[in-house]
């Protein structure tokens, strides 16, 4: 978005934050800026009981944020928990879980949330998902008479990445997935009756563990540092 003011402040185990932005996505032009406006608001309180365990809830106003239905707002509300269990050294396993709700003008609310875990060790990393979301029958382009409608639609993820660098300052893995779509009967007529899957194969580049740089410089000869 073209356009974000944001003041925060910190207080023991909590986090306060307020922005005011520019609703509307960025055109279709991409290689110019828009016209700044802030004409929408969001909020969010973060706290972090312990060193293993974020907790956060949100809730923003969109002034306008579609193109194609100028006169609709949207509201939005979040919230998120996730929770990480060291196992060891560079062993580890947290899990997430976070929900979220659209309030937009003329399709009332819609819901959505995910539940997701990992587990680390060493190289390896393994993970899982589940998410659920609500959409509008206009949203996946229906014919007329199910455009107002809300339709369910699930999806199931498992996942694993080799590191082939790791724990020197910049983890370098190649992973796989694959997902499974659960969608209602009422959506055959359009998307057919088999159950629709995806792969992905991608590479990920990310910093290592504080903790796995130290532990790894510190097992490294002389003349390799």
């Amino acid at each position: 978005t073209f356009g974000v003011v944001t003041l925060g402040t910190v207080w023991r185990d909590l986090k306060f934050e307020a922005s005011t932005f520019k609703g509307r996505e960025p055109d279709e032009v991409r290689y110019d800026f828009d016209r700044l406006k802030l004409d929408s608001f969001s909020g969010r309180i973060s706290w972090n009981p312990t060193k293993n365990l974020a907790l956060q809830v949100s809730h923003g106003y969109m002034h306008s944020p579609e193109e194609l239905e100028p006169d609709a707002n949207r509201h939005r509300t979040t919230a998120s928990l996730i929770y990480n269990v060291p196992l060891g050294h560079d062993s580890n396993w947290s899990s997430s879980f976070v929900w979220g709700q659209n309030q937009d003008t003329g399709d009332g609310k819609t819901q959505s949330f995910l539940v997701e875990t990992n587990y680390q060790h060493g190289r390896d990393t393994f993970y899982a998902r589940f998410e659920h979301v609500e959409k509008p029958g206009h949203e996946l382009v229906l014919d007329a008479v199910d455009r107002e409608r809300i339709f369910s639609i699930n999806a199931y993820t498992v996942g694993y990445v080799r590191d082939l660098a790791h724990g020197r300052g910049i983890d370098l893995g190649l992973g796989g997935q694959i997902t499974i779509h659960d969608v209602p009967d009422e959506l055959d007529r359009y998307y057919g009756d088999e159950i629709p899957f995806s792969f992905q194969v991608f590479l990920r580049i990310r910093p290592s563990l504080m903790g796995d740089q130290a532990m790894s410089h510190s097992n490294m000869a002389p003349n390799e540092k």
